[in-house]
């Protein structure tokens, strides 16, 4: 698998692991539950085909708002893999052009995938915030200076 990723090795071990990994349906398909947060149209816990790809995933969720940063999406894993891999950054903007499915990485049970905002709508959504600390910091120069 090639991912755009700095692999990250687990930071600690002293958490709660799910003991809920894989279960069936009543047609015997293997499912598991994964965690998509951020800025998709329907995040939360999922139940889902083992075996799906994040491109499905992100169907599954209605997809991604038009303020996803789809460069820099973060999976990260319940468990570290073998190599000690908790943590991989998946760039998904070749597969959004191309098709290019080459950096997927596969899903396990219990991964929390993450997709964060663009950094100018982010900015965007504090501008009212930052006014009102502006217009408060104005107000106590004014009381201030009289």
């Amino acid at each position: 698998m090639c991912q755009e990723s700095e692999n990250l090795r687990a930071p600690f071990s002293d958490y709660q692991i799910s003991s809920e990994k894989y279960m069936t349906d009543s047609n015997g398909n293997v499912m598991m539950y994964v965690n998509i947060w951020g800025e998709v149209k329907n995040p939360g816990h999922h139940l889902v085909y083992e075996g799906i790809d994040i491109g499905t995933l992100l169907s599954i969720v209605g997809g991604s708002t038009n303020n996803a940063n789809l460069k820099n999406v973060r999976l990260h894993r319940e468990t570290p893999d073998i190599d000690g891999t908790i943590t991989y950054n998946v760039n998904l903007h070749k597969f959004i052009i191309e098709g290019d499915r080459s950096n997927f990485v596969r899903i396990k049970p219990n991964d929390t995938i993450f997709i964060s905002s663009k950094l100018f709508p982010l900015i965007l959504k504090q501008v009212g915030s930052i006014n009102t600390i502006l217009s408060l910091l104005n107000l106590i120069y004014i009381i201030q200076s009289r």
